[in-house]
């Protein structure tokens, strides 16, 4: 950012282009009794150099998985970023785009666009997928919101294992659109399929289950999505570490209906939690209740190739009353990291990376299986990450890691699940090298004596 402060006669001149007296003539409008009568309670201006210092001693405060080791996941996960997603990224011509409201201009903007909803089409196996959406939470209410419109019933269940903070989400755009929502309970970390079958009835829109979920472990499509598809009942799938796509089967392989998610892991770090890049793929019997934008390729008068923002459903195209989003933009800059990525990684490197994935966080499974004051509850298939109980306080074993330059999740995951003693997820990612796992077991051993 530009550090340009403006001299007195700056300020004149600007005043004298629009024909104003004063800055406070500016502000007339503004009745007297609710103006400002004296100056605001902050420190005094500073000069480019003391601003800077100043900024760099607050960083410096940060916890950083640059100088700390991180086993941080659930939502956000680190990943290795090759250098060609930022050097491509932050050209000039993408950096500064924005959806245009006359798109067709933008070639090269819907082109990548279009990239991105081919790529996520392929790893989900579905038919069609949006321009992008806010995070994996906001795809996960927006697909029920677009059940439910179809399917005209207000009644969704909900996986248990859905992570707490999408569950919130869910709840706020239910409490809001006249939803019930139901949940699901588990049986030994993953959906119980007899709680499931007892709960579906004729009113049921959807069922909504993530996998990997909350714990890490990996959900089985192959029972529930046959179960709904005989009663008629929409099945979603929630997946929040995107990753996975790259070994597990596609929740299409199984007849989903739909899958949303996080596409953080492509291209892009934590940054302190956002932003995120959130997807929505579906089936092509929804794409009229579709959230979002979805950009289409076709030919011009001379037969070049040509795209075009084909479809749109929010509130400013179409009548207020036929809208069935309200998704005023899309995360363009970060599908176009996801695209270069997933570009530059290939279908062989998203492989090959996800059996890494699997490979260390197996090797952590084994090696902190036998940590004193630490269990590992559930014995089932999982990618990347996994749940423990702890024998103490999970927020008082991070902080002691914490000091030892060790990261640790500091979701407190024991209000949502009280069955599970000081719970916590650990994740493990190419980024945690054998040495860091080794280190972390030791440590754990250290603070749960």
């Amino acid at each position: 950012m530009r550090y340009l402060p403006i001299t007195e006669n700056d300020k004149k001149e600007m005043l004298k282009s629009i024909n104003m007296a004063s800055m406070e003539a500016m502000f007339s409008v503004i009745p007297e009794e609710y103006r400002l009568k004296s100056l605001l309670d902050i420190p005094l201006p500073l000069s480019e150099m003391e601003l800077m210092q100043h900024m760099e001693a607050i960083a410096s405060q940060n916890s950083s998985d640059h100088n700390k080791k991180s086993f941080i996941g659930e939502i956000t996960f680190r990943h290795f970023i090759p250098s060609i997603v930022g050097s491509l990224s932050s050209l000039p011509q993408f950096y500064t785009a924005y959806t245009p409201y006359q798109p067709e201009v933008s070639q090269g903007t819907l082109q990548t666009i279009y990239e991105f909803q081919s790529m996520m089409t392929n790893l989900t196996d579905m038919d069609l997928t949006n321009a992008s959406m806010y995070d994996g939470a906001t795809s996960a209410a927006e697909a029920m919101l677009m059940i439910c419109t179809y399917k005209r019933k207000n009644k969704v269940l909900i996986s248990d294992l859905i992570h707490p903070h999408v569950k919130e989400v869910l709840q706020t755009y239910a409490n809001m659109n006249n939803i019930q929502l139901q949940t699901i309970s588990s049986d030994e970390g993953s959906v119980s399929i007899a709680a499931l079958e007892n709960s579906v009835d004729k009113d049921t829109a959807l069922f909504l289950v993530q996998s990997p979920n909350v714990f890490g472990v990996i959900e089985d499509f192959s029972i529930m999505a046959p179960i709904l598809r005989e009663k008629q009942i929409a099945c979603g799938a929630i997946i929040l570490e995107s990753l996975s796509l790259g070994i597990l089967r596609p929740p299409g392989h199984y007849g989903v209906d739909v899958t949303v998610g996080e596409a953080q892991s492509f291209g892009m770090s934590p940054n302190l939690g956002g932003p995120g890049l959130g997807f929505f793929s579906t089936r092509k019997e929804y794409i009229r209740k579709i959230p979002g934008r979805i950009v289409g390729k076709t030919t011009d008068d001379k037969n070049r190739t040509a795209y075009v923002m084909t479809l749109r459903a929010r509130e400013q195209d179409i009548r207020r009353e036929k809208a069935t989003s309200n998704i005023c933009t899309n995360h363009a800059l970060c599908a176009l990291m996801a695209t270069i990525y997933l570009a530059g990684m290939g279908e062989v490197g998203l492989r090959k990376l996800a059996q890494w994935n699997v490979a260390v966080s197996h090797y952590a499974y084994d090696t902190l299986n036998d940590v004193p004051g630490l269990k590992i509850p559930f014995r089932k298939p999982f990618f990347n990450e996994f749940v423990v109980e702890l024998g103490q306080p999970a927020e008082n074993v991070a902080k002691k890691l914490e000091s030892k330059g060790i990261l640790l999740s500091g979701s407190n995951l024991s209000k949502s699940y009280p069955y599970l003693k000081n719970p916590m997820v650990l994740s493990f990612t190419e980024l945690n090298h054998k040495e860091e796992i080794d280190e972390l077991r030791d440590a754990l051993k250290e603070a749960l004596q």
